[in-house]
């Protein structure tokens, strides 16, 4: 019987690879190949030699068997666990590697090839074409089950090709197909693999922070490309597309197709199109799309298509129609707590500036788009004792409150506007700023107060607020002739005006570094004396670079402009070279300024990565130097703003007890920011918080910038009259350009509190308005898959009350107590019960209240349109409510009882998606975005009516010009309370809380 042969050593092998016959070696070769697994370390002794015979300059081999030297030199140093050694020689093996079982050795390879490929593309080299051949195989070969993973290492190899290819060979799935979108040959492709390309590009995630700008172009123009070849096609992600390749051309031509062929679901994909721009589109966007409109004939003054549907396009674009609808929702559903106003200005003396200032910032915050001016008329006395700049603040608090309210906003003003009534320089400079914040990013509106106030005034006060007015209200226009009015005004040198005119600049020319723009400001930043004047314009100097990414790091000069100029430079990229560099200004600057300024910046190139956010900042939220504790408190604010991270509130609720008051003061606000709009429900916290702000505020032991600190957050956490929330991201998820803006500017008050009135540019409505094709608002229900109170509002505050003294019981001698319990032992004996006079008594808190039951809640609820959906509530809405789009009986039973309104109604856009969102969860947060409210467009029908607007919030008769405003009469005046102004009709007063008094206009004690 033969006995099996048992191999126990590599030697005999290694001896025939250099005998001198070709074909013993290449039988060598081959048989060490087999046994390499159990010997790698025997046979990496003679390493040196067979790394000889596959060199194709020294092999003693035929070249069809080098191959073999090589593949076996690959798999010895595999063993050795010298992966790049490994994978140079697999590729010289050539087919030798290609024609092996997937085993560990091959997969470690390809992941080895996959890596150097990868490398070598971010670093600009030319792929080896042997990589691309083992690459590309695995890339066709996963395009099938492992499209998504077959797509992210394309993209990582920035190989369009495949992109598109994998694309083209892909099937939608058989549930989706029947409605899917089918390309021009008929064949039905997977679209998801497009939105999941879009949301990488768009979200800054898989590398896309260091794709270069060209690529990132080409792609996204494939993805139009792509995006179009399809049938119905997917105008949501189109519209982005448009924006993020910057064509207004395109757009406005997508459009205008859509209007003039599309009958009437064109004409409403194109609204919806138009109001998606206007909300996620910088304003130099938005200008260019009106005029290429206006040149096809199409805008208001045009002859093609209906006059109607010109005119709607044209009040959509301007942004005048998504104001209307904003400002109507926030005044309607204002649910402003007074009490709280009420006992925080009762519990701040106002003879001091910066608790006057608070509260002026604290109502402007609660009341930001309502046009609620009640606390300011019920406490005239109050407003008329501001003095100095807290009197150029409570003006300029105006602006956030009637915010958006583009047709009676300079009425509103008007009368302390230079030339009015008001006797106050600082009263008109505040009013110019109000103007500015009423008409953010809609220069047209205010252009001419403010310009006039730029030049005719020569009061630095009043050329303050008026350039703060103006850069706010051109912001990101690039206008060239406003620019060079701010640049005069920076060149006077005057630290008050010159200041705001640095700022001003930025705010102007955002996002544009033209080289005269760059050398001016920074060269006059160095030659200036004043740092006040110089902050502003290294300020200027970031905003300027907003959204540049590496064309930034070159001009990061002035230390602390040079932090924010990383911010808005990578703001949402999460880079994480800018990450490492900034944590290292944050702990080894010599300057307080720049280390806070360092940590601050973290939050905005972190916000869209924000669970993150604690763990990068937890050991500066430790540090022993209190400025870089303030900035770790406001990162996670500005990063986390609206999520209710746990992780954050942990972080920050031990820093509300720091022995630094503007840590205190920082850590207030930044637990606002985190949770506003969360309910006890999503955030246990809420309700313990918003007793912490009011305990601080009524506490007059403590400090007076914990106490600001603490008013300011009473105001963030219920912004917009607890309707809107902090959006730092549009719906694409893309940076907000104006939000990121205003919180830049925000945090700018630790230096100048006027400034902290930016933040109202960071506010968002929450709401879902839907439209019909003609722009009325059909009275619809949404459906909310969840209880009421898991987004319900907050209930109102409770006063604080005194506690209720205990009655103290009689005090009892102790001759007398042994007296009574001889007596009660006698009576015991003789069994007979006795009556004394220390009676037991109740203790008033053992008589507990009864139990109220609680009413069973039901599962869902009903959203009436134009309503409050808080963006955590989003993904739980369907609708509008339509019976025969329930899939299955019980459901409808379900909402049989909450009579939700019917209606035949189909929206254009998806309104919610629970299970894409559960899904984002589970992503490390990076793709999940702040959803800034919606204006969504319905095809069909229905038979409830339509919700009327207030004809007074916006008259229709001055949508183009408003009307002279009136004279305003002074408080005490002959004109009475609860009459209307002289020339306005009773219907368009600009009163906004009941009957239209006069104007309430202080006269201001100037002697203070």
């Amino acid at each position: 019987m033969p006995v099996a042969t048992v191999t126990t050593s590599a030697a005999g092998s290694l001896a025939l690879l250099k005998d001198e016959d070709r074909d013993v070696r290449v039988y060598a070769l081959e048989y060490l190949l087999g046994i390499v697994p159990q010997f790698w370390a025997e046979i990496s002794e003679e390493l040196p030699y067979i790394e000889s015979l596959a060199d194709p300059q020294f092999s003693q081999l035929p070249a069809e068997n080098r191959s073999l030297a090589s593949l076996l030199c690959s798999k010895v140093f595999f063993y050795l666990g010298e992966r790049d050694e490994a994978v140079e020689f697999a590729l010289r093996a050539g087919p030798a590697f290609s024609n092996l079982p997937y085993d560990e050795f091959k997969e470690t390879i390809i992941a080895g090839c996959i890596d150097r490929a990868i490398d070598d593309t971010e670093a600009g080299r030319t792929v080896d074409t042997r990589l691309e051949e083992i690459v590309d195989g695995v890339i066709r070969s996963g395009s099938g089950d492992g499209a998504k993973l077959a797509i992210g290492l394309a993209l990582s190899l920035r190989r369009l090709n495949l992109i598109e290819a994998i694309y083209k060979a892909s099937r939608a799935p058989a549930e989706s197909s029947a409605s899917g979108s089918k390309s021009t040959s008929g064949t039905v492709h997977d679209e998801s693999l497009l939105r999941y390309i879009l949301a990488e590009t768009i979200g800054g995630t898989a590398g896309s922070d260091s794709w270069p700008d060209s690529f990132r172009r080409d792609l996204l123009s494939l993805l139009l490309k792509l995006f179009r070849l399809n049938t119905p096609s997917d105008y949501n992600a189109i519209t982005q597309l448009w924006v993020q390749l910057d064509d207004a051309a395109d757009c406005a031509q997508g459009i205008i197709s859509l209007l003039a062929d599309g009958g009437v679901q064109g004409r409403v994909e194109a609204y919806q199109i138009a109001f998606d721009v206007t909300e996620m589109a910088p304003q130099s966007f938005l200008e260019r799309l009106r005029t290429v409109i206006a040149e096809s004939g199409w805008g208001p003054e045009g002859s093609k298509g209906d006059e109607e549907q010109r005119t709607a396009l044209h009040e959509i674009l301007n942004g005048n129609r998504i104001a209307e609808l904003y400002i109507n929702f926030l005044k309607k559903h204002n649910q402003t707590d007074m009490s709280i106003l009420k006992g925080t200005k009762d519990s701040l003396e106002d003879r001091y500036s910066i608790y006057h200032s608070a509260i002026t910032f604290t109502n402007a915050y609660a009341n930001c788009g309502t046009t609620s001016d009640r606390f300011l008329r019920e406490n005239l006395d109050w407003l008329g004792r501001a003095s100095n700049w807290a009197k150029f603040s409570a003006t300029a608090a105006l602006g956030l409150i009637h915010r958006g309210s583009y047709i009676n906003g300079v009425r509103v003003v008007k009368p302390y506007l230079p030339g009015g009534t008001a006797p106050s320089k600082f009263s008109e400079g505040g009013a110019l700023f109000a103007l500015g914040l009423i008409y953010t990013g809609r220069k047209a509106g205010a252009e001419t107060e403010l310009r006039q106030g730029l030049d005719d005034a020569n009061d630095p006060i009043v050329q303050h607020g008026a350039a703060l007015g103006l850069g706010v209200s051109a912001l990101g226009t690039g206008d060239e002739e406003i620019y060079d009015e701010l640049k005069n005004l920076l060149f006077q040198d005057n630290a008050t005006s010159s200041e705001a005119a640095g700022y001003a600049m930025g705010l102007v020319m955002l996002g544009q570094p033209n080289e005269r723009v760059l050398d001016e400001m920074i060269s006059y930043a160095g030659e200036t004396q004043h740092e006040k004047i110089i902050r502003g314009v290294v300020i200027g100097t970031a905003l300027t670079m907003y959204g540049k990414r590496h064309g930034a790091s070159d001009d990061a000069i002035l230390r602390y402009g040079g932090m924010f100029t990383y911010a808005l430079a990578y703001v949402g990229t999460g880079d994480n070279k800018v990450i490492k560099q900034l944590l290292h200004f944050a702990v080894s600057d010599v300057n307080d300024d720049v280390r806070r300024a360092a940590v601050i910046a973290l939050g905005f190139v972190l916000f869209r990565n924000h669970t993150q956010v604690p763990r990068v900042v937890q050991l500066l939220a430790e540090s022993y130097n209190p400025h870089v504790r303030h900035g770790a408190t406001l990162a996670l604010g500005i990063s986390c703003a609206g999520t209710g991270l746990q992780a954050a509130i942990d972080l920050l609720e031990p820093m509300t007890k720091d022995p630094v008051d503007f840590v205190r003061q920082g850590a207030y606000m930044a637990l606002a920011m985190i949770l506003i709009q969360q309910t006890e429900a999503q955030s246990p916290k809420v309700k313990e918080i918003r007793e912490l702000f009011q305990k601080v505020v009524t506490d007059k032991h403590e400090d007076p910038m914990a106490r600001f600190g603490a008013s300011l957050a009473q105001g963030i956490i219920d912004a917009g009259g607890r309707n809107m929330t902090i959006s730092l991201a549009t719906r694409a998820g893309t940076p907000d350009m104006k939000a990121i803006v205003g919180m830049v500017m925000f945090v700018q008050f630790w230096y100048w509190f006027p400034l902290a009135h930016f933040l109202g540019l960071t506010f968002s409505p929450t709401t879902i308005i839907a439209l019909d094709s003609q722009l009325r608002i059909p009275k619809v229900d949404f459906v909310s898959w969840a209880k009421p109170s898991m987004f319900d509002y907050p209930s109102t505050a409770k006063p604080v009350t005194e506690e209720k003294k205990k009655k103290a019981k009689a005090a009892v001698l102790s001759t007398t107590a042994k007296a009574q319990a001889r007596a009660r032992s006698k009576k015991a004996e003789a069994g007979e019960a006795m009556d004394t006079d220390d009676k037991p008594e109740k203790d008033e808190d053992d008589s507990s209240p009864k139990k109220k039951e609680r009413k069973a809640e039901p599962p869902q609820a009903v959203v009436p349109n134009m309503t409050r959906v808080t963006p955590q509530q989003l993904p739980f809405i369907t609708g509008p409510y339509d019976p025969s789009s329930l899939k299955g009986k019980e459901k409808e039973d379900s909402l049989a009882p909450l009579h939700p309104k019917k209606g035949a109604y189909r929206p254009v856009r998806a309104v919610g998606n629970y299970a894409a969102y559960e899904a984002d969860k589970l992503s490390d947060g990076r793709a999940r975005v702040q959803w800034s409210g919606k204006v969504l467009l319905l095809e069909g029908e229905g038979s409830d009516g339509f919700i009327e607007l207030d004809a007074a919030l916006w008259p229709r008769g001055a949508v183009d010009e408003p009307a002279s405003p009136p004279t305003p009469t002074p408080i005490g005046g002959s004109a009475a309370i609860g009459t209307a102004p002289p020339s306005y009709s009773a219907s368009q007063s600009f009163d906004w809380d009941g009957e239209a008094p006069a104007s309430f206009e202080y006269e201001f004690d100037d002697s203070s």
